[in-house]
């Protein structure tokens, strides 16, 4: 695992705990307050149901009590006018009386008619319950409530309903009404619906807060190791920019003391061994000695110049890129017996020389790589200089890259890419088409040495 994915694990897993325990705690939380809420509006609303109930009995009796109270005609007769009263008194279109005597008979039920005059008292509703006997106890202990569920007119479905009932003791009926409570399980629905969508979008809230917080945080982090990342490659870029120079610095100095020390060294000792060589004419042996020595000797100062010549081309001070260009080719192709064929134009004061020493070391390593791999029998190096950059390519006719094409090549072509990079410039690596392989280097110019020359 990268120090950048544990970074970015280290930060983003307790966000996204956090996240997740506040989004929880939400949920509970507002789960608890949803039913607490309903809880509340539920029994607000009975409470004005019950209320509104008793409303309702407290006109049934005002419209009876003085026929209840007098029995105008005799009880029977009195009973006639209460059971009419009681039938046509009716309230909304749910709303209306029944009455029942003690024993479970029924006396008044406009909705349901076919119930008069039968005994109900073992009735139960769809849940179990004894309707009617439960309501004549409600009424005989004083007058209550009681829930069951019966058949609603308006819809003909069984819902449920909030009874109450009173006792008429003179004649010894139950006398009750109700209202049907289906409307509250519809509001408090509807409430917890509202309460339910309000939870979602607060989780949603959550839920794009910790989102926006996580790409926010992985975006910094990304940004962060980005920036790192670019500070130390340009850090090593520096560095191994400075061990470049640093190399080039102590080639120089060897080639100078191999071309101006040793080399003069070898040519002091070459002309005595030369002296000595013209005077022993009188014995052959020394002669032939001094003439291996002259040999050996003229073989050791070709060898120390080449030597030096690798190490920092004089003709790349003294007369430019553009010669030290001709010179390398010709020296290659004398060596290795590839023609090579050399096209380069003058830049000039326009690259600096370190440039320059990055162009010589490149065409340098793809003259070593032609001579070891690629079993080519020409090669052409051509530089040309345009108004704000300069184009060098090397192509040879060998063997060709292997397949598939590497990506990034190996160390020589690495090394090549970062000392042209390091000016500003661009290397490419590809196949030729008939075959062999091309390295094109694209590198910026000072225009201002342009204008000025």
């Amino acid at each position: 695992m990268t120090f950048k994915t544990k970074l970015l694990l280290i930060t983003i897993l307790p966000l996204i705990a956090v996240s997740l325990l506040i989004g929880g705690a939400t949920y509970y939380q507002s789960r608890e307050l949803i039913n607490a809420e309903t809880r509340s509006v539920e029994q607000r609303i009975l409470a004005a149901k019950r209320q509104e109930i008793r409303n309702y009995v407290d006109l049934a009796l005002t419209s009876i009590q003085q026929i209840y109270a007098d029995e105008p005609g005799g009880p029977e007769s009195a009973k006639d006018k209460v059971r009419e009263i009681l039938h046509n008194l009716t309230f909304d279109y749910d709303g209306y009386f029944f009455v029942y005597t003690l024993d479970g008979t029924n006396v008044v039920h406009p909705k349901l008619p076919h119930l008069v005059g039968g005994n109900w008292w073992d009735l139960q509703d769809d849940n179990g319950d004894y309707v009617i006997r439960n309501l004549i106890s409600q009424a005989t202990g004083g007058g209550g409530f009681h829930h069951y569920v019966w058949h609603k007119p308006s819809t003909g479905t069984v819902e449920e309903k909030l009874g109450y009932a009173i006792l008429l003791d003179k004649w010894n009926w139950m006398l009750g009404t109700g209202l049907y409570t289906d409307d509250i399980a519809k509001e408090v629905a509807a409430i917890r619906a509202e309460f339910t969508r309000s939870i979602r979008q607060t989780l949603f809230v959550i839920f794009m807060i910790t989102l926006a917080t996580i790409i926010i945080a992985g975006s910094l982090i990304a940004g962060v190791r980005f920036s790192e990342q670019r500070f130390a490659d340009s850090k090593l870029k520096e560095l191994t920019n400075r061990i470049f120079q640093v190399q080039e610095q102590e080639r120089k100095r060897v080639s100078t003391e191999l071309h101006d020390s040793i080399s003069q060294l070898l040519v002091s000792v070459r002309y005595g061994v030369e002296l000595i060589h013209s005077e022993a004419n009188r014995d052959p042996g020394l002669q032939g000695h001094a003439a291996k020595c002259l040999q050996t000797l003229d073989g050791t100062i070709a060898e120390v110049r080449r030597i030096s010549r690798d190490l920092r081309p004089s003709v790349l001070d003294d007369m430019g890129l553009s010669a030290a260009l001709g010179s390398l080719g010709k020296e290659f192709q004398n060596q290795s017996g590839i023609t090579v064929n050399v096209t380069a134009e003058q830049c000039h004061s326009r690259l600096p020389e370190g440039a320059k020493t990055a162009l010589y070391r490149v065409v340098q390593e793809c003259m070593t790589n032609v001579a070891r791999h690629a079993r080519a029998s020409e090669v052409t190096i051509s530089l040309k200089v345009g108004l704000q950059n300069l184009v060098l390519c090397v192509e040879d006719n060998g063997v060709g890259l292997p397949r598939p094409l590497p990506k990034s090549g190996g160390l020589g072509f690495r090394n090549m890419r970062e000392r042209i990079e390091t000016y500003g410039g661009k290397l490419t690596l590809s196949r030729r088409g008939p075959g062999g392989t091309k390295i094109k280097v694209q590198m910026p110019l000072d225009n201002v040495s342009a204008k000025a020359a």
